[in-house]
């Protein structure tokens, strides 16, 4: 008998760590710079989001809103992007923002319009892509 109840808890204990609980994450208590931390957040994701992208780069830059055609922007030129999550498979999007070079990228966000500062940027702060989760918070990668 004791046997089988060992065996059992043996049984119980492996299948935990074999297949682990998933767990959802809470907020910071506070913004950390950093890699994957929020750069901006829309106030009200079921609402479209306009990405406004400044270029300050000195050089044409390549986007596109995922899936659509890639697009040019001459330097000192502004355009936006209409973003509606709630049409979007998995609620996310990604603005593909780049060129040959390497570029950063800095936000500030009124209401629903999150403007985008492209700018020359380095190793440590080259970024391609804006993501745009369900939640409404903005990310660089």
């Amino acid at each position: 008998m004791k046997q089988i109840a060992l065996i059992t808890i043996v049984l119980i204990t492996s299948s935990l760590t074999i297949y682990p609980i998933e767990v959802l994450s809470q907020n910071a208590p506070s913004y950390v710079p950093g890699h994957w931390q929020p750069e901006a957040q829309a106030a009200d994701p079921k609402k479209p989001i306009i990405i406004k992208i400044l270029n300050q780069t000195g050089t044409t830059i390549n986007y596109n809103l995922v899936p659509e055609v890639e697009k040019l922007l001459p330097p000192g030129r502004i355009t936006n992007i209409r973003v509606d999550l709630t049409s979007k498979p998995g609620g996310y999007s990604t603005v593909n923002i780049y060129n040959d070079t390497l570029l950063t990228y800095e936000y500030s966000a009124e209401d629903n319009v999150v403007t985008v500062r492209v700018k020359p940027g380095s190793e440590t702060t080259d970024h391609k892509s804006v993501y745009i989760s369900p939640t409404g918070r903005i990310y660089s990668f």
